[in-house]
């Protein structure tokens, strides 16, 4: 193994923290060691140089004196272990009443890494297709909030509302240079980044949907927002009840997961259907009747692979489209919705059988 591999580290700060090298990789856990761990994230965030005890009992008065603190780094090492960072040789020393890393760590950390892509960003052409590459490779790394499990600390707090804000002029970047150059590769990555990064800038997500709306854009639509066959058992809930979970807040309009009632699965738009028109309808029969509505208008497709797509595919053939969009929109939405319905419930139902008989020429 060449020397210099033994000493590279590569470093998340944005999420969840973690440290990765040749041996493997590790993720803080706030449930386990969170002081060592803190002490960590501090002087990761300040590397470059020495942070004294006095400023750390500052910081963390409950913290104790420089005899705590050295239990902590006893800790912290230990914590390390795995990946080889440990003992005094490790990750991180100790002397003289002050706290460092270890100079001899060449350090990759995705911070540094973001704040090199915006600095060649601001001097990279418009018209120039390697700054859409930049802006792909910063939202890349912003794979969520500036240390986000370290809660409300005072002393994070400003670099999280630092990089809140340069995610959003990042967001804005990419769509400019996006409508410049006619190219949206950037733009599904944007959506997936958005919700989490700057879940409360409503004016960045009314420019996304009007990107959206301006070259109509489709990102992945229904892309199993939720299971759709019902479960009784292990607390899973039951569709009715995931998508009563589907927030709408002005122009963003969020599916929620069961696993998490925070974090978005998939931010999208309903092509030509309102979204207040679509999200009023409550349970899974109002969104099938949505959905319904949005293939009668030739305005809605959804995705091929997705499980509502293959349950909606038993009825529409029996019916065929031709016959289905020949009916009243209301008709047809509530027909297709309830033989839907049956469908995902039996998949052994036949919706010809509660077809309407065609009228005699």
């Amino acid at each position: 193994m060449p020397i210099t591999e033994k000493y590279q580290l590569r470093v998340t700060l944005f999420g969840a923290a973690s440290l990765e090298n040749h041996l493997g990789r590790m993720e803080e856990n706030p449930s386990r060691q969170s002081k060592p761990w803190l002490l960590l994230k501090y002087l990761l965030v300040n590397r470059g140089r020495e942070v004294r005890q006095e400023e750390l009992t500052a910081l963390w008065p409950e913290s104790g004196g420089e005899s705590a603190g050295r239990v902590r780094l006893s800790r912290l090492r230990e914590a390390l272990t795995p990946l080889g960072l440990d003992g005094k040789g490790g990750l991180v020393q100790y002397g003289a009443g002050a706290y460092r890393l270890n100079p001899r760590y060449a350090l990759d950390v995705d911070e540094d890494r973001i704040t090199a892509a915006l600095d060649q960003l601001r001097t990279c052409p418009l018209k120039d297709p390697a700054g859409l590459g930049l802006c792909m490779e910063a939202l890349t790394l912003f794979t969520g909030p500036f240390l986000e499990k370290t809660g409300q600390a005072p002393w994070v707090l400003p670099y999280r509302d630092y990089y809140q804000r340069a995610f959003c002029g990042l967001a804005r970047e990419t769509l400019r240079r996006s409508r410049q150059l006619e190219d949206g590769r950037a733009v599904p990555l944007l959506l997936q980044r958005a919700p989490v990064m700057a879940p409360e800038d409503t004016q960045l997500h009314q420019e996304i949907r009007r990107y959206l709306e301006e070259t109509g854009r489709e990102i992945d639509l229904l892309r199993y927002p939720f299971p759709l066959q019902p479960k009784g058992r292990a607390g899973k809930e039951k569709p009715h009840e995931i998508v009563k979970k589907i927030i709408l807040e002005g122009d963003r309009v969020f599916f929620i997961s069961a696993a998490s009632d925070r974090r978005p699965l998939c931010y999208t738009r309903w092509e030509a259907l309102p979204f207040t028109r679509v999200f009023q309808l409550e349970g899974l029969h109002g969104l099938l009747v949505a959905v319904a509505r949005g293939i009668h208008q030739g305005t809605l497709r959804t995705r091929a692979d997705s499980k509502l797509t293959r349950a909606l595919r038993k009825p529409l053939h029996a019916l065929t489209l031709e016959r289905f969009q020949a009916m009243e929109e209301e008709e047809a939405a509530e027909l297709l919705a309830a033989l839907t319905e049956k469908v995902l419930q039996d998949p052994d139902y036949d919706p010809a059988v509660d077809l309407p008989k065609k009228n005699p020429c």
